[in-house]
C-alpha cells in the first residue's frame, strides 16, 4: 500500500515537471519558440485573427453619432452645431462646420474678446453668415484670409450667399482675391474688407450683388471691387490706390449714394496718374443703369462710361481729377453734376452725352468738349473758370451754349479749402457716408427735367480738339 502511494506521487511530480519544462525551454531555447509559433491554433479557422494569435478579440458595433458635434474638436459627437467662437477657434474650423450645414442654413460668428477665425471658406451650397457680439472696427477683423488664399470662394452654381455685419482682412493675399464667385446670387450688408494684394477685393462675374451700407478697403493696382451682372448698390465706401469699383451690367442696374476715395500710398507715381474712379465698360444694348449720387474724390479719370444702352449720372460729384467724366461709345445722361477737373470736364469720344445743370470748376482747356463723331447736347452748363480761363475754353465739335464765369461765383463746394492730404491704406477707415446730395449745393433754376436736358441739340464745328481720351494720360497726382 505503502509503495502504490510513493508511485501515485511520484508519477504526479512528473507530470508537473513536464508540464513546466516546455515554458521553461521557449523561455531559454530559440528552437522551442520557433516550434510554438509555427504550431497550429485551429482557434484561427473560426476567428481569423492574426494579430493575437489565439486568441480573440471581439469587436463591439459602433454607435451613432450626431452629424457634428458641440465641442471643439472634430467628430466628437453632441448636437448639431452652427456657429463658431471665433475667440477660441482654430484655424480651418469655419470651414468645417460650414460643410456640414444643410442648404439656406445660417452660421454665426461670434467674437466677444476681439478673437478672429483664420480660414479660407469655400461655400458650394446656400448660406447666410452672420455675427454675434461682434461690430466691425479698426484692427478687429473677425474672418482673416490666410496667406496667398482668398477669403471667400463660392461656387457656381450656388443659389445666394448672404453676408451680414462681418469684417474680413486678406492683408498678405498674393494673387488671390478676397471674395470670388461666379453665377451666383450675393448680398452684402454692414460689411468691411480690407485687401492687400495683386487681385480685388470683391471679384463676382455673370452674378447679382446687392450690397448695402459696405466698405471695400484696398491696395492693389486692380480694381478693389469688380462684378459683371446684375448690380444693386446703396451708401457702399470705396478707398482704393488705383481702381476704385468696375462694373459691367449684364441687366438693368441701379446704384445709389456710392463714396469712392483715392488713397495717397502710391501719389506721384505712374499708378496714381493712370487711376480711375468709376469704370462702367463693356455693357450689351439693352440695359439700363442709373447712378445717382455718386461721389468720386482724388483719380485721374473720374467717372469713365465706354459701351452701352442708356446711363444716367445723377447729382454726381467728382474732385480733384484730370478728366472728371469720360464717354466713350454710349448713351450717357449727366444731370445736376458738380466736376471739378484740371484738364476736361466732360469729354464725349463717340456716342452721345445730354449735359444739363451741371457746375464745372478748375478747368484749363475745356469744359464740355466733343470728339470728331461724338455729340453733346447741352442745357445751362456753367463753367467756373480761374481769370484768363474763360479765352482758353475750347469746345471741339459741340458748338451748344456754354456760360463761362468767374471762380469766385462758383458753388461753395469749390470755393471752401480742404485738407488735400489723403490717407494711406494702413489708416484709413471709413467715416459716415457723405452723399453727393449733402455735399453739393444745388444751382439755382429748380430741378432738373431729365427729358428738357435731352431736348437740347448741338452739332459738330470746327477743330480744336485736345488730346483724344487715353487711359495712361493725366497729369502727376
Amino acid at each position: 500500500m505503502i509503495r502504490l502511494r510513493t508511485l501515485v506521487a511520484a508519477l504526479a511530480v512528473c507530470g508537473l515537471a513536464l508540464g513546466v519544462m516546455p515554458a521553461v525551454a521557449v523561455a531559454g531555447s530559440p528552437d522551442a519558440k520557433i516550434d510554438q509559433q509555427i504550431r497550429p491554433c485551429f482557434g484561427l479557422l473560426l476567428e481569423p485573427n492574426l494579430s493575437t494569435g489565439c486568441r480573440v478579440k471581439h469587436h463591439r458595433k459602433a454607435r451613432f453619432k450626431p452629424r457634428y458635434g458641440t465641442g471643439y474638436g472634430y467628430g466628437q459627437g453632441g448636437r448639431y452645431r452652427t456657429w463658431v467662437d471665433c475667440d477660441r477657434a482654430y484655424p480651418g474650423e469655419v470651414s468645417e462646420v460650414l460643410e456640414r450645414l444643410y442648404d439656406g442654413d445660417t452660421l454665426t460668428l461670434r467674437s466677444r474678446g476681439g478673437g478672429a477665425c483664420v480660414d479660407s471658406l469655400n461655400i458650394t451650397r446656400s448660406v447666410n453668415i452672420v455675427v454675434e457680439g461682434y461690430v466691425p472696427s479698426r484692427g478687429r477683423p473677425i474672418l482673416v484670409a490666410p496667406v496667398d488664399q482668398p477669403c471667400i470662394r463660392i461656387a457656381p452654381g450656388v443659389a445666394y450667399v448672404v453676408i451680414e455685419g462681418v469684417g474680413i482682412d486678406a492683408l498678405r493675399a498674393g494673387s488671390a482675391s478676397c471674395i470670388t464667385g461666379r453665377a451666383t446670387e450675393l448680398a452684402l450688408k454692414d460689411v468691411v474688407i480690407r485687401y492687400d494684394g495683386d487681385g480685388s477685393a470683391l471679384d463676382l462675374s455673370d452674378s447679382r450683388l446687392e450690397v448695402a451700407d459696405t466698405t471695400f478697403i484696398g491696395r492693389t493696382r486692380q480694381a478693389v471691387v469688380k462684378s459683371t451682372g446684375t448690380v444693386m448698390a446703396n451708401n457702399v465706401e470705396v478707398a482704393a490706390t488705383a481702381i476704385g469699383a468696375a462694373f459691367e451690367a449684364g441687366d438693368d442696374s441701379r446704384i445709389r449714394d456710392m463714396r469712392v476715395i483715392r488713397l495717397g500710398d502710391w501719389t506721384g507715381s505712374s499708378r496714381s496718374r493712370n487711376s480711375a474712379g468709376f469704370v462702367l465698360a463693356g455693357m450689351n444694348r439693352s440695359q439700363l443703369v442709373q447712378i445717382e449720387g455718386l461721389y468720386v474724390d482724388g483719380f485721374s479719370r473720374g467717372i469713365y462710361v465706354g459701351g452701352g444702352d442708356e446711363t444716367t449720372l445723377l447729382r454726381p460729384v467728382v474732385r480733384d481729377s484730370d478728366w472728371a467724366v469720360v464717354l466713350e461709345n454710349a448713351d450717357l445722361r449727366v444731370l445736376d453734376g458738380k466736376l471739378e477737373a484740371t484738364d476736361v470736364g466732360i469729354y464725349a469720344g463717340s456716342g452721345t452725352v445730354y449735359a444739363s445743370e451741371n457746375a464745372i470748376a478748375g478747368v484749363m482747356r475745356a469744359g464740355l468738349f466733343a470728339d470728331n463723331g461724338a455729340q453733346v447736347r447741352a442745357r445751362d452748363n456753367r463753367v467756373y473758370a480761374k481769370p484768363g480761363g474763360c479765352e482758353a475754353l475750347i469746345t471741339g465739335y459741340f458748338d451748344g451754349k456754354l456760360t463761362c464765369q468767374p471762380w469766385f461765383e462758383g458753388p461753395e463746394l469749390f470755393r471752401t479749402p480742404r485738407d488735400r492730404t489723403r490717407q494711406d491704406f494702413d489708416g484709413y477707415w471709413p467715416s459716415a457716408i457723405v452723399t453727393a446730395s449733402v455735399a453739393s449745393p444745388a444751382l439755382a433754376g429748380g430741378p432738373v427735367d431729365p427729358i428738357e436736358a435731352s431736348a437740347a441739340a448741338g452739332g459738330p464745328v470746327g477743330p480744336g480738339s485736345p488730346q483724344p481720351y487715353v487711359p495712361q494720360g493725366g497729369s502727376p497726382r
